[in-house]
């Protein structure tokens, strides 16, 4: 059996250094980053806090991985993930979160996504750039070819 190739990953921005000092907080700021990134409709925002309040989307390794319910796939314009560090970690349903990669996907698409950035999870080095380069598009190279 063959592995098929996939898609790159569609990275629409990463930002960092932000600071938040609640994952309320945290996700009003990457939905407007996910708007203002053409990637959804003004609404989405809503929707990831929607999703929040029902299971967190904290994985580990102070990683949350937000995204909206996908009754409200209608909103997406563009899929792809938001990459957001922040400053100081944010305190998020008893954990703490360094780094979010929101994504912006549809319902067919979502699981492939989250199971491709949870890979990230056993490669410490990779792991490593995501949480400390400086470098924008190295952290979305990174994401792009996982």
């Amino acid at each position: 059996m063959t592995k098929e190739k996939l898609l790159p990953l569609h990275v629409h921005a990463v930002e960092l250094g932000v600071a938040a000092a609640t994952r309320w907080e945290a996700l009003a700021h990457i939905g407007n980053a996910l708007e203002s990134a053409g990637s959804v409709h003004t609404g989405y925002r809503d929707s990831l806090h929607a999703r929040e309040h029902r299971a967190s989307t904290y994985l580990g390794y102070g990683i949350a991985v937000p995204h909206g319910l996908h009754i409200h796939d209608y909103l997406l314009v563009n899929p792809g993930l938001v990459v957001t560090r922040f400053t100081d970690p944010v305190p998020w349903d008893g954990e703490k979160v360094s780094l979010c990669i929101a994504i912006a996907a549809s319902a067919a698409e979502h699981v492939d996504i989250l199971c491709r950035i949870t890979a990230l999870f056993v490669d410490p080095v990779r792991l490593a750039v995501l949480r400390t380069s400086e470098d924008p598009d190295e952290i979305a190279r990174i994401l792009r070819e996982v």
